[in-house]
């Protein structure tokens, strides 16, 4: 009896340690890998992921995002399509990835797991479709908003975390900090009337017929234009949308803006330029008269969009509005500078071929 009390005392004394070496194992994991998502989830990965998975529509946006981190170069990856229409950019970081058909950007759960995972990242709209059914599946997600600079800066944090390279994310973070205050240090100093008066649509081509639109206040494309010291004239009037909507001529005519810019991400906004300069309608209006509309910048992708190249897009519309404040700066060392820093890109033809693809976007905009 005494030997049985004796062994159920030691074992008593002893559970509080047993308890505690694992915890303290835990908390070294989850200290490495734990990170919090934009649907304010925390997922805990025992290791760096060397699986992943971009699923979903918008995959772009969290795609541009991982490979800003040089763990994507170990990763299998498996990528959903991300071509916009003008070209894809990460076939250009990593050719193999078309070696194999890429899958629907509306590919089921099911296919997604065929995969075999580790991790899947995929936009934050897309959580309930599927991030809440891979959770039921035991299968690791992330989810991503990054419409907002503010997101941008939090998710890429959070991204730093979950691959235990928070040093990197800081260095991401200060690269763009960096160059943001190049531009809203000398624009600060613009006074209210002197802010250039400035539109920004979207062209849409549906069924041979195209339409304009504006992005809502809260938008990353509302932000920039505030951030180059510019007065944004359709701000208040897309408040609430969860997306682009659809503007009349007669508003478009009641703002008349000193610069028109037409941003198109499925194909090149040179032909909406074209209709704009060619329309009687729009022929009284100053930014027409003044040979002010102009096509926004693009490589592969429109540098008007919450991709990594968003700043090029600031920097180049902060030069085209106030060129005084800008002379030492050339847009093409910028396009230059920008790839090799965010993404390593050192190789002269690659460098070369986005600078060309830059330039040819906003030919239009020197006739």
């Amino acid at each position: 009896m005494k030997k049985t009390v004796l062994f159920l005392l030691v074992l008593a004394l002893s559970l509080p340690l047993f308890a505690q070496g694992p915890a303290e194992m835990q908390g070294q994991v989850s200290d490495s890998f734990r990170a919090t998502d934009a649907n304010g989830r925390t997922l805990l990965l025992d290791e760096t992921p060397t699986s992943v998975m971009i699923a979903g529509k918008a995959a772009v946006m969290p795609a541009n995002a991982l490979f800003l981190f040089p763990e994507v170069e170990a990763m299998d990856l498996q990528l959903s399509k991300t071509d916009q229409g003008l070209g894809d950019f990460f076939s250009l970081l990593r050719p193999s990835l078309d070696e194999t058909p890429r899958f629907s950007q509306r590919a089921s759960v099911e296919e997604i797991l065929s995969q075999n995972p580790e991790l899947v990242l995929i936009k934050a709209a897309h959580y309930e479709s599927i991030g809440q059914k891979l959770d039921q599946l035991g299968v690791p997600n992330f989810t991503m908003n990054l419409e907002t600079y503010d997101e941008w800066k939090t998710e890429i944090r959070e991204l730093g975390k979950l691959l235990r390279n928070t040093a990197r994310a800081q260095e991401i973070l200060a690269l763009y900090e960096n160059r943001l205050n190049t531009i809203t240090d000398k624009v600060s100093t613009l006074a209210g009337d002197e802010k250039v008066r400035v539109l920004l649509l979207q062209g849409v081509s549906s069924d041979n017929v195209n339409s304009f639109k504006v992005a809502p206040d809260a938008w990353m494309q509302s932000w920039i234009v505030d951030q180059v010291g510019a007065n944004a004239v359709w701000k208040g009037a897309n408040v609430a949308s969860s997306g682009w909507s659809t503007v009349s001529f007669e508003q478009i005519a009641a703002w008349d803006p000193q610069v028109i810019y037409i941003v198109s991400y499925k194909s090149s906004s040179e032909p909406f330029v074209e209709e704009v300069y060619n329309s009687p309608l729009w022929a009284s209006l100053k930014a027409v008269q003044n040979k002010q509309v102009k096509g926004f910048p693009a490589d592969v992708m429109s540098y008007m969009q919450p991709v990594s190249s968003w700043i090029l897009g600031a920097e180049w519309m902060a030069k085209d509005l106030y060129p005084e404040f800008f002379t030492d700066m050339r847009m093409e060392d910028q396009v230059r500078s920008f790839y090799r820093e965010m993404y390593g890109i050192n190789e002269s033809e690659k460098l070369d071929y986005l600078v060309g693809r830059f330039n040819a976007s906003i030919a239009a905009n020197k006739k």
